[in-house]
């Protein structure tokens, strides 16, 4: 990527950053009502934290760090990198203000521009700061889940955006797409930006299955809670029953039942649940269930990136208006979907180095990998080797289901 190419996407992703924010309040920026929610002021700073540590400080000479307090509180789990703040601990934080984190945003945008227009061709710096930039466009779609977590948890369900949300323009159609058995290649090639888990590229042998092409909608939903779904232990893994149980769980996240009614609450604020929307903000334990009493699978991650791969959708394109899924037969830019497969690494895997080996191979443990793309997630990122990944009871994220079967 050339210079100036570059200099215009850092420019933007770091503009986009503040535009996401715009139309919080001031005391929103700070909130951190559950441990995996970040205050959105944390991703502005952390964002600026790594450009800092990983390319100013490592790349550039005599030049010292802009608040030696910054590196404790913005370093994310780099252990490398030296102690961090914890992560339950994030929204105890008043100091810095935000008005302190701009210019900490002001200063990182200015030194880095100035570093891209002076570097040369150097492939290895060129591709840093592009992984700044894909980073920072991964804490944007955070910042769109955290933002709908913090608002949500107020009782009056103020709203994130001011227009209209449309309603689900097309009812789910139900459609099954086959693949024969045999030998796949997965996995990463070629020029274009990818992730150290998404390499390298490698065969795999595949079974014949076939995939659901539409996601599971909120009515298909609906009917599996009024079959008491969630109070039947034959459709859960053992610690899905248990996870449910415990922290008291019968509907999605940001479903409420008032008056007798179904309602969903969304970056436009409380809604009646759209029947024919699809499901959203599911865990990983909701969606084995669901396909399990389905009668169904969930699909593997090998599985779901053929047919990201081979399935050609005619509505790519990111509606950058709607911040809500309408649509259960858009297959990108809609939600991710759970897969069965644990993340764990490919084949000959070969991680990063430095502080920057804690990026994806630290996370290879106890979490499964999402396929697909959301409707918030940077249209960069909807790639059909991308590996999102989460725990088994996380569902802040946009996540819904798609389903799977074998085929004889």
């Amino acid at each position: 990527m050339k210079n100036n190419i570059l200099l215009k996407k850092f420019i933007r992703t770091r503009n986009q950053s503040l535009e996401i924010c715009k139309n919080l309040e001031l005391e929103d920026y700070s909130i951190q009502p559950h441990e995996d929610i970040s205050p959105p002021k944390w991703h502005l700073a952390h964002t600026s934290w790594f450009y800092e540590e990983v390319i100013l400080l490592k790349l550039t000479k005599n030049k010292t760090r802009y608040n030696n307090e910054y590196k404790l509180l913005y370093n994310s789990y780099y252990k490398s990198a030296g102690k961090h703040w914890e992560q339950n601990r994030r929204g105890l934080l008043s100091r810095p203000t935000v008005k302190e984190i701009i210019q900490y945003r002001k200063y990182i945008d200015k030194e880095i521009i100035k570093f891209i227009k002076s570097s040369k061709e150097n492939f290895n710096q060129k591709y840093l700061i592009e992984l700044g930039i894909h980073h920072e466009e991964q804490h944007q779609e955070l910042l769109f889940m955290d933002i709908k977590y913090i608002l949500g948890i107020n009782p009056s369900y103020p709203k994130y955006k001011r227009s209209s949300l449309p309603k689900a323009r097309n009812k789910p159609i139900k459609e099954w797409k086959k693949f024969s058995e045999g030998i796949y290649e997965i996995g990463h090639e070629g020029n274009k930006f990818s992730y150290d888990n998404e390499k390298p590229k490698h065969k795999k042998y595949i079974y014949s299955f076939q995939i659901q092409k539409n996601f599971v909608s909120n009515s298909e939903y609906l009917n599996f809670i009024k079959s008491n779904g969630y109070k039947k232990p034959k459709y859960w893994l053992s610690k899905g029953w248990e996870w449910i149980n415990y922290n008291n769980i019968s509907a999605p996240l940001y479903w409420h039942q008032i008056n007798n009614k179904w309602y969903e609450f969304t970056l436009y604020g409380l809604k009646q649940l759209d029947l024919n929307a699809p499901v959203c903000h599911i865990s990983y334990y909701e969606a084995y269930a669901y396909s399990n009493w389905s009668g169904c699978r969930l699909p593997t991650e090998q599985e779901s990136e053929i047919f990201l791969k081979n399935y050609i959708d005619k509505d790519q394109k990111t509606d950058k208006n709607i911040l809500h899924s309408i649509n259960t037969n858009k297959n990108n830019n809609n939600l991710w979907w759970w897969t069965k497969s644990h993340y764990s690494a490919y084949p000959r895997y070969i991680s990063y180095k430095g502080i920057l080996e804690e990026y994806n191979e630290k996370f290879m443990c106890g979490q499964f990998v999402l396929k697909g793309g959301a409707i918030v997630t940077p249209v960069n990122h909807h790639r059909y080797t991308y590996r999102n990944f989460y725990e088994p009871h996380q569902r802040w994220m946009f996540s819904g289901i798609r389903l799977a079967k074998d085929l004889k």
